[in-house]
């Protein structure tokens, strides 16, 4: 299945060419809901874990009894080399697993809550004894269920992203949002919503961070992924009854409210962060070192 993005109301080589230096590609993952097996990219579902390897647990839990105990993480997503060759693989690697636990947390870099991520990487032909029967997160009622993904599969589209007020230099943003007043414009350029790999986050709630980089080396972070409640938005960009941009072209005859229509919106399920978005990001200098994970 193709899902396509409508174009945006603003062309910056024909009307701001100054946001040029700053376009970074962009992969909006379009998620539906399937059944991925554990070969292949996807959210939620089976992940390709080594069956000798002992399944990663989160510690900070407490049973009925308030006494500590440990909870397996949760498979959130997988990408593989061959479908994402935009992702920067550590040399040997081709294959990336994303795993948290659904609660929220205290983030020892940066400062702030959210859920406990970690990725894996590996190479796919050394996993030749692959776990069966992984577990479920349904098994464990404390878990938060609005931050347990559904099974999609995914259908890449490659973009633009521009970043938003907060990454743009103060001169330029002002200038751009002036530009689109003047004319009566909306912005559906800047941080492209919904589930994608790199381009740039929306810091809406939480402002920039004052020191985006790694906490073990001090190198800039990099938006490996993002996380959304919403695939698009309700409401409408000029003209007054035209759709979202980011609402696919092939799925405007879907109705919200109706099944289709919702999963087309929501496909993955979570609520994320209050209702808004997050973004993982990663080492530029060496994508092993932690990761962080910013809630919005």
């Amino acid at each position: 299945m193709k899902l396509t993005t409508a174009p945006s109301v603003v062309e910056p080589a024909r009307d701001f060419p100054d946001l040029l230096p700053h376009a970074r590609p962009a992969v909006r993952l379009h998620p539906r809901r399937g059944t991925p097996g554990p070969y292949g990219s996807h959210i939620g579902g089976p992940v390709l874990w080594p069956a000798a390897e002992p399944w990663p647990e989160c510690t900070d839990h407490k049973d009925v009894n308030g006494r500590a105990c440990t909870l397996p993480l949760v498979a959130v997503a997988q990408f593989t080399a061959a479908d994402f060759p935009e992702i920067r693989f550590p040399d040997g690697t081709d294959l990336v697993q994303l795993l948290w636990c659904p609660d929220w947390h205290d983030q020892p870099h940066p400062e702030g809550w959210g859920q406990a991520c970690r990725l894996f990487w590996r190479r796919a032909a050394e996993v030749t004894d692959p776990l069966t029967g992984q577990p479920d997160p349904q098994a464990h009622p404390q878990y938060d269920e609005g931050m347990i993904p559904r099974a999609c599969v995914l259908h890449p589209e490659r973009v633009t992203d521009y970043p938003g007020d907060e990454e743009l230099p103060a001169g330029l943003a002002d200038r751009f949002e002036t530009w689109l007043a003047g004319r009566g414009l909306t912005d559906d350029l800047t941080t492209v919503p919904g589930y994608k790999l790199g381009g740039y986050l929306d810091w809406c709630t939480t402002g920039l961070p004052a020191a985006l980089e790694c906490g073990e080396c001090r190198a800039p972070l990099e938006l490996f992924l993002q996380c959304d409640t919403h695939e698009y938005h309700l409401g409408s960009w000029a003209p007054e009854d035209a759709p979202d941009r980011f609402r696919p072209l092939e799925e405007r005859h879907l109705h919200t409210g109706d099944e289709a229509g919702d999963a087309s919106r929501e496909p993955v399920g979570m609520t994320v962060g209050r209702g808004s978005h997050a973004g993982l990001f990663v080492c530029s200098a060496d994508p092993r070192h932690p990761a962080s994970f910013f809630t919005q």
